[in-house]
């Protein structure tokens, strides 16, 4: 049997492949998973849509036949600015009970702790009641069309899959206060630049068409909009099971509805990163272009914006309301035409349930709580079609911890990793018996 000390080891050979994307090159992580499954006599297939861009996917045959069950995850990872960190960004280190390393969360992590499990279930000779498929992509960091897309058309059979797990929740610790966040849903993809044109020239002669001066306008205008807090019934069911009970001035939680029209709930759901994200639409200015010297003017410009809107609102609304705070002056370009707007998954399910009973046994009487992600995940792929995916690695994140995702220092705990492997052999154990339809 894989032991935690053999997940601490390979999470940290894991993390020292750098399949940072753009641009990918994720074969070497899926030879190091296969070299792994191949050791365990498992079959393992690798499926390449482009080159170094490659795809992996093996199976524990199941006493009947379709509706698999998969354990998703990517092997892809953000950039990371080696200057930037205290340690090198793909070392694996380990340093004060952590292992540090771009991917640590999101989510190299989490795939060898399904992987581990996917194996342990194997060689107890488990033969699950339908196929467990462990399936780890590429290119989830920028869309997924080398990965989630590709393997959906090469291999159709995973459309008709009974249950999908991956990543987008966890268990959270704020405060001593400990809960779980599955996620059923997640926030849509809506990124756009806003490109400006003007009259170049001389710096120490302005004439009043700079693009950089449209460009800031435009901008100011855009961030400077309040987007509505609204309440959803994932987001009441997540944040009633959180807040129920607790008071600010002596007024108990109302319940998420009448807490947006009190300002002081309003002020604490707006000074917590997480409650803000998951009840509005978000828009953050991520890159500038514009310039190139001193003491020239700039003829062209543009600002990249990476927004995240609430599962209800609809792309075309959102950017009618864009346009309009822009202003003439400048053009908006959406990034990804073709994003889709899928539904939530539902939670009052036999998978959500044997979830909740995983996770509470592991952790005692914690609250189990549906959750909307606030990044994209290749989960949505799945919930596109109607086939329940859920968002969830049985470790307990700080808020610190978690916000490190995608930042400098990006670590998770030896303990975490402990959590992690124990967790997912429960889970993985649940979902190969006999109790899922």
């Amino acid at each position: 049997m894989k032991t935690y000390d053999d997940a601490v080891s390979i999470i940290r050979e894991f993390i020292r492949i750098d399949t940072t994307n753009p641009p990918g090159k994720e074969e070497a992580a899926a030879v190091f998973l296969e070299d792994i499954l191949k050791r365990e006599g498992l079959h393992a297939e690798i499926h390449a849509a482009a080159p170094m861009r490659a795809n992996i996917i093996s199976r524990i045959k199941g006493r009947e036949k379709g509706k698999p069950i998969i354990l998703l995850g990517h092997t892809d990872v953000v950039p990371a600015r080696e200057e930037e960190w205290t340690v090198h960004p793909f070392g694996g280190d380990v340093k004060d009970g952590y292992i540090y390393g771009r991917g640590a969360i999101d989510m190299k992590a989490q795939v060898i702790c399904q992987l581990l499990a996917f194996v342990d279930l194997a060689r107890r000779g488990v033969v699950p009641k339908r196929d467990i498929i462990f399936l780890a992509t590429c290119d989830e960091e920028v869309g997924g069309a080398n990965g989630m897309e590709f393997m959906l058309d090469r291999i159709p059979e995973l459309k008709d899959a009974s249950f999908v797990l991956s990543e987008g929740g966890c268990l959270i610790e704020e405060d001593g206060f400990i809960h779980a966040q599955v996620s059923v849903t997640e926030k849509k993809l809506s990124q756009f630049v806003v490109k400006a044109k003007g009259t170049g020239g001389h710096g120490s002669m302005p004439h009043g068409d700079n693009a950089n001066e449209k460009i800031i306008e435009a901008s100011h205008r855009i961030l400077s909009h309040r987007w509505p807090l609204k309440a959803t019934p994932i987001t009441s069911a997540y944040l009633g099971g959180i807040l129920g009970g607790r008071r600010i001035g002596g007024a108990r939680f109302p319940g998420l509805k009448d807490a947006l029209k009190a300002p002081k709930w309003r002020h604490l759901f707006e000074s917590n990163e997480i409650y803000n994200a998951i009840l509005r639409n978000t828009v953050t200015l991520t890159i500038l272009k514009g310039g190139e010297k001193v003491n020239v003017i700039p003829a062209e410009s543009s600002a990249t914006f990476d927004a995240r809107l609430l599962p209800a609102e609809t792309h075309e609304r959102f950017f009618r309301k864009v346009r309009q705070l822009a202003g003439k002056d400048v053009v908006i370009e959406r990034i990804g035409e073709k994003i889709s707007e899928p539904g939530p998954s539902q939670y009052n399910t036999v998978y959500f349930q044997g979830v909740r009973n995983c996770i509470t046994s592991l952790k005692g009487d914690i609250p189990v709580l549906p959750f909307v992600t606030t990044g994209a995940t290749d989960l949505r792929y799945f919930r596109d079609i109607g086939v329940p995916a859920y968002g969830f690695f049985p470790v307990t994140l700080t808020k610190e911890e978690h916000m490190k995702m995608h930042g400098k220092d990006e670590r998770i705990s030896l303990e975490n990793i402990r959590e992690g492997l124990e967790g997912c052999k429960s889970i993985v154990n649940f979902l190969a018996s006999g109790s899922v339809p």
